[in-house]
């Protein structure tokens, strides 16, 4: 039994094989993207089909689109103008007489076997002849009347379009339907990522279900209700500005309704890059894209900038104070503007429209903004780069010239850390090493200062590192000095100050006692060396108490002590128990306070009152230590230490925490700057602040 067809020479036909790979000239398969002959990104992400048999031979009379090489797939709807004619040149039938194109389903049987293949391997506007053997068209038994058996058929075709579709999956409940081809079709939105999007859903008879104009939506977290499932399959292989529609069988979505078969109408306006564009690229200043800029330029340092900050909430509501929409023109990286503005403005092109949300408000206090004291846990800037002044390009500078720039940004970069901005100091000095480069090339008095430069910036670049807590960085700077000046005295004692922030207190102390060595009179070295000899001592007596049960643990083996009933015990309180994933955290500051005065901490984390001052954590002071009088019968010194021991888990990971005082009649006022703790990978040891 035939299935009826829309024009005379279709019939049923084997299902095709599985298209392959398209191939180069070697043969090879080609993967990813290619380039058509207008120069346009084409997308290859689907096989193409695989080469035509014997008894189906293909001649292009007329080349397709140059704009793009895709090809339709097995599903797809096909548009076509035909014209069929014997080999002795007699016409059977055309869509072309009749003036309709004619459409069908690319490998669903619909038409011959010859089409199904031929056709696969055009794009859209090709012409071309397709000469069809018996066993790919009609057999020996032909149709009757218009196809006499053994038939050879030969067939002018034009593929005019076609709508690509795909059974999401792979059930016939819901099948994409392309209406419209996105941009940058290699770019589709994957899992967490935050995007734009329209959808309607209509009813079989036309009712409108829900219609969400223009939203913004985290692709995987399945907000959208009853049509959450299929348009998350549905986006995860759409791109940016493509628009399709998604038909659904009763009952796929929506279930227990009477809506029968839903359509659902989607369009994906934007797919939001979310980049981190805090300076030490620790994710307290998180940037998402809402509107590409021209381009790929990017301010570099030193660059002149204009940057309008549209405007500047908490996350709702307006900050108090903010003074704009303004615009600010600053020379980047040279601390003209608050450290989240520097960050974010070297990431930026031309035009670019971007959400700054910023967790360490500290980092985001802007006089020039009215933000000169933010009182909010959180701050989003919104933000547009009107324009930037390019320098002189690296390339085009010479050999003194790299030293006179370098030189430069080493003094920018020096004012910066006596402003106590270590982190945007740090920035400056690792380009002033890019600056330099290798100067193996330099010659003469060029290369003497470019040598000087590179090793005090090293010196500073560890002085950074140990004022942002970071010991293992400072230690790489320091020993990349004393390899080539073992007596550098500078290099020897921030080494010293890094192993001792690493526990390391034997080499310490070593580096210390050679820093003595060199500079008697050395008093930052003489003042840190008890203190790392005091560390290794407690380490010391950790260790041996642990060796001494070891010891006795295998003093038992094989005497038989160890079989031996115990005596009962007292009871005894229990251990307290084991926190793996928790730093025991000691905070400690000396203050001597006015009569009713009391010392707090308060900090990002919520154990120390999420910068919440009526949630700040108090501190016990300690007792006087008792020093015994000494023979010139003075009073000994006075000793005022506050001391915190808390329990914080590990995945605070990076946070600041500030030192608060509070009065006898409540007032409150802070006392030093914001200081700063790492406890990323640190779980179930000890951290002192």
């Amino acid at each position: 039994v035939r299935r009826r067809s829309p024009f005379p020479f279709c019939r049923p036909r084997a299902v095709s094989p599985q298209p392959a790979a398209p191939r180069g000239r070697r043969g090879r398969p080609l993967r990813g993207r290619a380039m058509s002959d207008s120069g346009d990104d084409c997308d290859y992400s689907v096989a193409a089909p695989p080469p035509l048999p014997d008894g189906v031979q293909k001649d292009i009379l007329q080349k397709g689109s140059t704009n793009c090489w895709k090809q339709p797939k097995e599903g797809d709807e096909l548009t076509v103008h035909y014209e069929g004619t014997f080999e002795d040149g007699q016409k059977f039938d055309s869509s072309l007489d009749r003036g309709e194109p004619v459409k069908f389903t690319l490998g669903k049987g619909q038409v011959i076997k010859g089409w199904d293949l031929g056709i696969a391997t055009m794009i859209k506007g090709e012409k071309a002849r397709l000469t069809i053997q018996p066993e790919f068209a009609y057999g020996e038994n032909g149709q009757p009347p218009s196809i006499p058996p053994n038939a050879v058929l030969i067939f002018e075709v034009e593929l005019i379009s076609w709508i690509s579709k795909d059974d999401l999956f792979d059930d016939d409940g819901c099948v994409k339907s392309l209406m419209e081809e996105g941009r940058e079709t290699w770019v589709n939105p994957t899992k967490g990522q935050e995007v734009c999007l329209s959808m309607k859903a209509l009813s079989q008879k036309g009712a409108v279900i829900e219609d969400l104009p223009r939203i913004d939506y985290d692709v995987g977290s399945f907000t959208l209700g009853a049509a959450s499932r299929v348009v998350e399959k549905a986006l995860l292989g759409m791109s940016k500005g493509e628009k399709c529609v998604l038909a659904c069988a009763k009952d796929y979505v929506y279930q227990g309704t009477d809506h029968g078969k839903v359509k659902i109408e989607l369009e994906l306006h934007e797919i939001y890059n979310t980049s981190d564009v805090s300076l030490l690229k620790d994710g307290t200043a998180m940037k998402k894209t809402t509107q590409e800029g021209s381009g790929h330029e990017r301010p570099e340092d030193m660059y002149g900038v204009r940057l309008k900050v549209v405007s500047a909430t908490d996350g709702s509501k307006p900050l108090p104070g903010f003074s704009g929409p303004k615009e600010l023109e600053f020379k980047s990286g040279n601390g003209e503007v608050c450290d989240v503005l520097e960050g974010v403005a070297v990431t930026m092109t031309k035009g670019e429209c971007a959400l700054l949300t910023c967790t360490a408000p500290g980092k985001a206090r802007e006089p020039k903004l009215g933000l000169a004291d933010i009182s909010a846990s959180k701050v989003v800037l919104s933000l547009e780069m009107i324009d930037f002044v390019k320098g002189r390009e690296q390339w085009a500078l010479s050999d003194s010239d790299k030293v006179d720039l370098g030189q430069m940004r080493k003094e920018v970069g020096a004012m910066l850390f006596k402003a106590k901005r270590f982190e945007l100091a740090l920035a400056k000095y690792i380009k002033v090493s890019e600056t330099i480069g290798s100067h193996d090339s330099f010659k003469g008095e060029n290369k003497l200062r470019a040598v000087e430069l590179k090793r005090v910036v090293e010196l500073n670049k560890a002085a950074c590192y140990l004022q942002i807590n970071d010991p293992t960085h400072a230690l790489t700077c320091c020993n990349a000095v004393l390899r080539e000046d073992r007596n550098n005295v500078k290099a020897l004692f921030r080494r010293a100050k890094a192993h001792f922030g690493r526990g390391e207190h034997v080499e310490a102390q070593a580096d210390l006692e050679r820093v003595l060595e060199l500079d008697d009179g050395n008093a930052e070295a003489r003042a840190l060396l008890p203190h790392v000899k005091k560390a290794q001592r407690v380490a010391d007596k950790a260790s041996k108490n642990t060796f001494a049960k070891m010891c006795e643990g295998f003093g038992k083996i094989g005497s038989g002590r160890e079989v031996k009933k115990e005596e009962p015990k007292p009871e005894q309180t229990p251990e307290p128990e084991e926190r793996p994933d928790e730093v025991q955290v000691t905070f400690k500051i000396e203050y001597k306070p006015a009569e009713g005065e009391t010392m707090h901490i308060v900090g990002a984390p919520d154990e120390l009152g999420a910068w919440e001052s009526s949630r700040a954590v108090a501190m016990r002071k300690l007792p006087q230590p008792y020093i015994p009088p000494v023979g010139s019968g003075r009073a000994p010194p006075e000793f005022h230490h506050w001391e915190q021991v808390l329990f914080l888990n590990q995945e605070h990971g990076r946070f600041e925490y500030q030192y608060l005082i509070r009065g006898p009649k409540g007032e409150e006022r802070v006392e030093g700057e914001k200081h700063k703790c790492d406890l990323t990978g640190m779980g179930g040891s000890r951290v002192k602040c």
